[in-house]
């Protein structure tokens, strides 16, 4: 369970700036350019994907866990430039639409209920929230994954983007199958996107749904019995997450543009990840 995050002291809005450090390398190369970041204002420094790291007098959504799977269900939140928010994005999900004045976030979710979240410290690392709903309030602080999505329809977590990983109720033909695993790439092509425009120092896939391994100049499935449990729990059964598996791999098969001269290689992976999904 989450250690409990003691003394908390909610202040107001103190939003800082900073520079990126050195980008992480791998084998030489850059992840993600260290280029300056552009300060934002409230809105716009809120709008990313933010995972919980630490909280007081927690519901059970906000504690991240580890089932009898072996899946891991991570909690967090994604506040969208449509003003759209996803609770638990990796977890428990739950969207509704907030407004923002000064340092209040008001939420009506989809289901009707209705929640106040008062921001305590926003800058480009960190996010101190204290939530009130259903007659219970907790203070949340989360971590920033330094994303941005400009255009809302482009945000992986966006309700259409985001329908891949919502395990049908009944098996699925080859049709819908193809559909699941095309959106399911779009969905990783969107991603990545978001790390290059947050100007991000690590790439961070975890509690994400992913088959696949990442590496400069080259794109990998795991093999079926490595796949990871929570991309196929997006299925019906492991025997449809089995044949989703070799429709992605035929697709990885196919020969596709590499910028060679591209250095970094998220920047390389991520337009090569929209041409497969394109050609799905």
């Amino acid at each position: 369970m989450m250690r409990t995050y003691y003394g908390l002291i909610f202040f107001l809005i103190s939003v800082s700036f900073y520079q990126c450090t050195a980008p992480v390398n791998r084998g030489g190369e850059k992840m993600v350019d260290a280029e300056p970041l552009v300060p934002k204002d409230t809105f716009h420094l809120l709008c990313q994907y933010w995972q919980l790291t630490d909280a007081e007098k927690p519901t059970s959504a906000d504690i991240s866990f580890t089932n009898d799977k072996g899946i891991l269900f991570q909690s967090g939140i994604v506040f969208m430039t449509d003003s759209v928010m996803l609770e638990n994005p990796t977890g428990e999900m739950k969207y509704g639409k907030f407004t923002l004045n000064g340092n209040i976030i008001r939420v009506v979710f989809d289901n009707g209920t209705k929640a106040i979240y008062q921001i305590g410290r926003l800058n480009d690392n960190e996010l101190w929230l204290e939530r009130t709903g259903n007659k219970h309030t907790s203070q949340l602080v989360f971590k920033a994954t330094h994303t941005y999505w400009k255009d809302a329809s482009k945000n992986p977590f966006a309700k259409q983007n985001y329908q891949w990983s919502i395990k049908p109720l009944k098996p699925e033909n080859d049709t819908a199958l193809r559909k699941r695993v095309k959106e399911n790439v779009q969905f990783y092509a969107y991603y990545f996107n978001g790390f290059i425009a947050g100007r991000a120092t690590t790439v961070n896939f975890e509690a994400i749904p992913c088959c696949l391994k990442w590496y400069s100049g080259g794109i990998f499935i795991q093999n079926e019995d490595k796949l990871d449990k929570k991309w196929s729990n997006c299925f019906y059964s492991e025997a449809q997450a089995f044949k989703a598996r070799q429709i992605l791999e035929d697709a990885l098969h196919k020969k596709y543009n590499w910028d060679t001269t591209q250095t970094n290689w998220v920047k390389q992976i991520a337009p090569v990840l929209q041409q497969i999904s394109d050609g799905l």
